[in-house]
């Protein structure tokens, strides 16, 4: 009788529930009662999935890239399973399972090794991730000059040789992020059978790699310098129109002009550039990509006490005063998750001070319903009527450019050093360290985990977030405070005697009334 071979589908493994939602992709083998499944790495929605097919749907973003690997598993485990029965060995799914994942096609060269692993970070929009190993193969094939290897010709000496090409016409940074992502596709063949050992085991680099960077971080007099240059510039008292053909042969570079031309937005390039990078400053060092992923809605209007008036207030006046009286800021709340460490961000800050830099983006939501505007990008970097995953990378590949272009423009401009985007995130921290803010309230700001203290650390309150943040104003330096105290002494003056009269003609009307009381009770006595 002859016997029955393992069965092998792919699935949607509903059982699991990941963390975006989507459930995991499966290989499943079942024989001889048992069942086993090895993953693919890989995740989609049910949605997504087409169950009889036993693939993902056509109109997913990525489904070319998917299926592919997909088909390569399953073509994979039915040659496993016919080499076993031709050699009439015994198995079972679990000692399948781990042959399967031993084992892999021995014709695998480097470029395809390369391509393996782009495909892959693209089916799980990692694209960033995409981009570097594309970087980094581009970098080879000239190197190479378009030659392919064969993985088991990767040896130290071709390393060598490599590393000599790199230092020649690349920096150390560069270099490091190099050999990191070299390394990891090696160690990738080698995890599928490929090769036996990474050429990187035992190798040493010619010399020791210099990753410093250099300190980014703006002094508070050149963040104000560039906070004039924009009011000067765009601000309230002058509002220049701008010439969109001028902005586009003047800011769009002719690499990304084809797409630039469709990406033009009624506010000047540099304008856009400036607005990210103080808006950045201000929002407690956001990321260019939390900036171009916030909406309306994430923007919530809040009142705040100002408790140092609240508190002048009841020592002058008393308890009674202080509360009619009380003095309110209007502020900015904003809650969200970073994009690269998914941590929690609560963002304070006073309306007044960022709206002159939040001003030109209200345009596109004047005339629109709420509902609609608050699911609405604040900045013109993503587009709601096109948000693929494909579509939001590219858009901020060039707004990246965009902005950096700009900005060091304008640092020559007004004689500062130069200046990227990222700058805005140092100076922010460094301002905060050098005003005594703790550590820990700084990295919370930032959405960032303090080194090996966190779990020691209590979630600041609202009040010392709005407490460090003002530190990033002239307003609250001690000079500031002062002069401002002088200038308003007359004012103060004024309202205590203003509560003097007050007191003094209730004195008087408490006399008046108690003597007409008396005048009464005495004609009453005389009757």
């Amino acid at each position: 009788m002859k016997r029955s071979l393992p069965t092998v589908s792919v699935i949607l493994y509903k059982s699991k529930t990941l963390a975006n939602g989507e459930h995991p992709i499966m290989l499943r083998l079942c024989y001889n009662g048992q069942r086993k499944y090895k993953s693919f790495g890989l995740s989609c929605s049910e949605k997504m999935w087409n169950e009889k097919k036993e693939e993902v749907r056509s109109t997913h973003p990525y489904a070319m890239s998917m299926n592919t690997l997909i088909r390569a598993e399953v073509d994979k485990a039915n040659k496993k399973i016919m080499e076993l029965e031709r050699d009439k060995a015994d198995y079972s799914v679990t000692t399948l399972v781990k042959d399967l994942s031993k084992s892999a096609p021995t014709t695998t060269s480097l470029f395809d090794m390369f391509e393996e692993r782009i495909s892959y970070f693209k089916s799980t929009h990692s694209h960033n991730t995409a981009t570097g190993y594309r970087t980094l193969l581009n970098t080879i094939k000239r190197y190479t000059e378009d030659t392919d290897y064969e993985l088991f010709e990767i040896d130290s000496e071709w390393i060598r040789c490599f590393e000599i090409y790199l230092r020649e016409n690349y920096k150390d940074t560069s270099i490091k992020k190099f050999f990191d992502c070299f390394k990891a596709v090696m160690n990738r063949a080698v995890e599928l059978g490929y090769i036996k050992a990474s050429p990187f085991d035992d190798y040493r680099l010619i010399r020791p790699l210099d990753t410093k960077t250099p300190k980014r971080a703006l002094s508070v007099d050149e963040m104000m310098t560039l906070m004039r240059y924009y009011m000067k510039t765009y601000g309230f008292g002058n509002k220049p129109q701008p010439n969109l053909e001028k902005t586009k042969k003047r800011y769009w570079n002719a690499k990304f002009r084809r797409r630039g031309q469709s990406k033009l937005t009624p506010i000047d390039a540099e304008q856009l550039s400036l607005s990210l990078f103080i808006c950045s400053y201000m929002f407690q060092g956001l990321a260019l990509v939390d900036l171009a992923n916030l909406k309306w809605r994430d923007i919530r209007d809040i009142e705040v006490l100002d408790k140092e008036q609240y508190a002048k207030d009841v020592g002058e006046f008393g308890i009674d005063y202080a509360n009619k009286h009380k003095v309110v800021k209007d502020y900015y709340e904003i809650n969200i998750a970073r994009s690269k460490t998914n941590k929690p961000v609560r963002i304070l800050i006073e309306e007044m001070t960022v709206i002159p830099y939040l001003l030109p983006f209200t345009a596109s939501i004047k005339n629109i319903p709420d509902d609609e505007a608050d699911d609405m990008y604040v900045f013109p970097i993503y587009s709601k009527e096109d948000d693929t995953p494909e579509k939001k990378f590219g858009r901020m590949t060039y707004a990246n450019y965009l902005v950096n272009v700009n900005l060091k423009r304008i640092a020559e401009r007004l004689g500062l050093k130069p200046i990227t985007f990222y700058s805005a995130r140092h100076t922010y921290a460094s301002t905060l360290y050098h005003a005594n803010v703790p550590m820990g309230l700084i990295a919370q700001n930032m959405g960032r985990n303090p080194a090996e203290i966190e779990t020691y650390l209590k979630d600041f309150d609202r009040d010392r977030v709005i407490d460090a943040n003002q530190h990033l104003y002239i307003t609250s330096t001690a000079a500031y405070k002062k002069a401002r105290e002088e200038r308003h002494e007359k004012t103060r003056e004024e309202r205590v005697a203003a509560w003097a009269e007050f007191e003094a003609k209730r004195e008087e009307r408490l006399k008046v009334f108690l003597e007409k009381i008396e005048d009464a009770s005495g004609n009453s006595t005389e009757k």
